[in-house]
């Protein structure tokens, strides 16, 4: 295999809104997957809502505000007596309630509630806490 890949070229056209984990970009012909994104990106994109809506975590606060009592209910019919979350079960908690969004939201979420956690599970009442705070001082 060989060839310029990466020669100078034009693309088509890729902005930064493009770049967010789980989406797929097209180079030159070629699709990648975004799979992950290193700590500095995460914070970058979670700090401009307006560029990276996937990463407002405001907005993604009020959401699951809204399905407060569908996720206590979740909760209460899927609690396995360890009391605790990871990010698949956050994922079939957001499928099972009917959320719909896509990796990035999940992921925004998820780093939201698991925020100076280093293990791979946080207690579910963590996502019930994020799911009823208030966002800039009013209740939502």
């Amino acid at each position: 295999v060989g060839g310029q890949f990466l020669r100078r070229q034009p693309i088509n056209h890729i902005s930064a809104s493009d770049m967010y984990v789980g989406n797929i970009v097209e180079v030159v012909g070629h699709q990648f997957l975004l799979r992950d994104a290193d700590e500095s990106t995460f914070k970058l994109m979670e700090c401009d809502e307006k560029t990276f809506p996937y990463s407002d975590t405001a907005r993604l606060q009020r959401i699951l505000s809204s399905k407060q009592d569908m996720i206590k209910a979740y909760f209460i019919s899927h609690y396995d007596g360890n009391g605790m979350l990871d990010l698949e079960g956050l994922a079939k908690c957001c499928s099972a309630i009917g959320l719909v969004i896509n990796h990035a939201e999940l992921n925004t979420i998820w780093r939201r509630i698991k925020r100076h956690n280093t293990s791979s599970s946080v207690p579910f009442n963590k996502l019930l806490k994020f799911s009823a705070e208030e966002t800039f001082g009013v209740k939502n």
